[in-house]
């Protein structure tokens, strides 16, 4: 591999968040196996040694950015759920932010569904963290569709924990559809049709 000029040594200010972020975007663009350390020392502006020396080999750097990814993401949602005291639209907040990721132009879909279908039972580690965020957004949803029953939103016959995974599995499945390459547009219709078949009750 040829030197590049402008990648230096691990200098004293070596910015491990900023390499970490870094790291992440290209894990999230291009996944695990595809990300060389030559992608990686392009993305981070590090040399293979200091990212080794900061974060470990690269399985100890993706999983670091993937729990990166994945707090990220579950503060992103309990943000969206509590930007209203009326729990149906914060609910609706939150399908709209994906909804808007969704439509980007750089469609990259949710990193932790992507890694669950590239490394699969093969990494044990990196199952343990999507899965623990997983819990927490079921978790986030069942006390906003909580609040939601309680403001009379939501029917009280439905089962609060079986909503909140149908919530999770819906988004996941509308940003995998469209990284690749899906229409935007069924994205759209899914995750209206679940808001629409839990709150637009008959009257």
């Amino acid at each position: 591999m040829k030197n590049n000029p402008s990648i230096r040594g691990r200098p004293r200010s070596f910015d491990q968040d900023r390499a970490l972020d870094a790291a992440m975007e290209l894990f999230w663009h291009a996944g695990f196996d595809a990300a060389t350390y030559d992608a990686l020392e392009q993305a981070t502006g590090q040399r293979r040694q200091s990212l080794v020396y900061a974060f470990g080999d690269k399985q100890a750097l993706f999983h670091a950015a993937l729990k990166r990814y994945a707090e990220t993401r579950v503060e992103a949602v309990c943000k969206g759920l509590e930007s209203s005291p009326v729990a149906k639209a914060g609910i609706r907040r939150v399908l709209d932010d994906w909804l808007k990721d969704a439509r980007r132009k750089r469609r990259r879909g949710c990193l932790m569904v992507m890694t669950a279908g590239e490394l699969g039972p093969r990494d044990p580690a990196a199952a343990q963290i999507i899965e623990a965020a997983r819990r927490k957004l079921v978790a986030a949803f069942a006390r906003a569709l909580h609040t939601a029953r309680e403001q009379g939103d939501l029917a009280t016959g439905l089962d609060v924990m079986a909503v909140s995974e149908m919530l999770v599995a819906a988004g996941d499945g509308a940003l995998l559809h469209a990284r690749s390459g899906g229409a935007v547009k069924s994205a759209e219709h899914s995750l209206n049709a679940v808001f629409d078949l839990l709150f637009h009750r008959p009257r």
